[in-house]
């Protein structure tokens, strides 16, 4: 969610207060809270940094107590003696971890993902309730901040719509997954994945990401729906990352391992020329040439053509979360051995090429390269570094 929703929502939760201490500093305290967490931003200085970090530790319901207290004690002037009707210690405390969790409240419902299990578990939760900017919600917070600050009743009312206008689009989000599955049903193409999500201005707008089988592979398609949750614009299709793929960048590499955690539906291409690495060449003309591939996925899309247009004059203006990988050429399986064959018969895997002994040979990650966009944040062409045991660091921040 924005920084301007999470102060609003601080700033509304501290108006709404039955009793509150007479200082200044008591509504800007509580939007500072409300934001609080998004700190976790300022640590990160890489893509992998910012991925495992952004909406990890510092969202934590583990954490949330821990990071409610610092904020009470910064928040002095809510328990200071001489505050008129200032507040007792814990509960400037039970406040501050009330923001926090509200603060962790408003990024689940939107589809960025949110580690909330964080040191136990890098899960991320999302309910898909809300576009990552929602004018419904934010509006109305700003309406009732400047308007109706002193009438209490109204700002629990401000106070109550940040779960209930998230709770019917949820219903809505339900509904319209339900929906399309029975349309795609009916229309022979059954989806292996489906996953329905707000675009922009929703509940007005929705779109349908989903994977179906096709002759040339499993695709993820692409469509935009209509508050009723029919289908509106063009149908798009990708091609899907195939799950071996998957797996075997995972095996070779902590960023891709990340990535792929990250991604939803992720979808493969080949790597569009401007991006290609400077030296991409092969080092001699008789060996074969690598391949590059770019792994995204099309979650912070938007099936709205106006949307499109403004997306596309932002400063950054390209995918916002994408992967880059150069590969070195599959080796092709030698000819079998009859002979060894009669002695220990194998079948060779379908997802990759096997080698003299049967065992499969999945591609080699010579090169990768992490990018976002928006953040301003890319790791360059860099050799790949493999999983290996947590240390301490990696357990806390989720990395495996």
């Amino acid at each position: 969610m924005d920084p301007i929703t999470h102060a609003a929502s601080g700033a509304v939760a501290m108006l709404a207060m039955p009793r509150r201490p007479a200082s200044r500093w008591a509504v800007p305290l509580a939007a500072l809270a409300a934001a609080s967490p998004d700190v976790d931003v300022t640590l990160a200085n890489t893509p992998l940094q910012f991925l495992v970090l952004h909406r990890g530790i510092t969202h934590s319901l583990a954490f949330a107590p821990l990071l409610g207290l610092a904020l009470a004690l910064a928040g002095y002037a809510l328990w200071r003696p001489s505050t008129e009707g200032h507040w007792r210690f814990a509960k400037t405390w039970l406040f501050m971890t009330a923001m926090v969790l509200l603060h962790i409240w408003l990024d689940c419902i939107t589809t960025y993902g949110t580690m909330i299990f964080q040191p136990f578990s890098s899960m991320r939760v999302r309910l898909n309730a809300v576009f990552i900017i929602d004018l419904l919600l934010t509006l109305p917070l700003l309406w009732a901040i400047w308007r109706w600050r002193a009438r209490r009743g109204l700002m629990l009312l401000a106070a109550a719509w940040l779960f209930v206008y998230p709770g019917l689009s949820m219903g809505l989000n339900a509904w319209h997954t339900a929906q399309t599955r029975a349309r795609l049903t009916a229309q022979g193409r059954p989806p292996q994945s489906l996953v329905v999500l707000p675009d922009a201005f929703a509940p007005f707008f929705w779109r349908a990401l989903y994977t179906v089988g096709t002759p040339d592979g499993l695709m993820v398609y692409a469509q935009g729906m209509n508050a009723l949750g029919a289908p509106q614009g063009p149908e798009t299709a990708d091609t899907a990352l195939p799950e071996s793929l998957a797996r075997d960048l995972a095996r070779q590499s902590v960023v891709a391992d990340a990535f792929l955690q990250f991604t939803l539906l992720p979808v493969v291409a080949p790597l569009p020329a401007d991006m290609l690495p400077d030296n991409a060449a092969p080092a001699r003309p008789d060996s074969p040439a690598p391949s590059y591939i770019m792994v995204h996925d099309l979650r912070f899309g938007s099936s709205l053509a106006i949307v499109r247009k403004v997306m596309s004059l932002r400063p950054s203006a390209d995918i916002p979360f994408k992967y880059m990988a150069e590969l070195a050429p599959v080796p092709s399986p030698a000819p079998p051995d009859p002979s060894a064959a009669k002695d220990t018969p194998q079948r060779a895997s379908a997802s990759a090429p096997a080698s003299a002994s049967g065992a499969a040979i999945e591609p080699c990650l010579l090169r990768e390269r992490m990018r976002f966009s928006d953040s301003r944040r890319d790791s360059l062409w860099q050799t790949p570094r493999p999983p290996t045991k947590p240390s301490l660091l990696h357990w806390l921040v989720g990395l495996r």
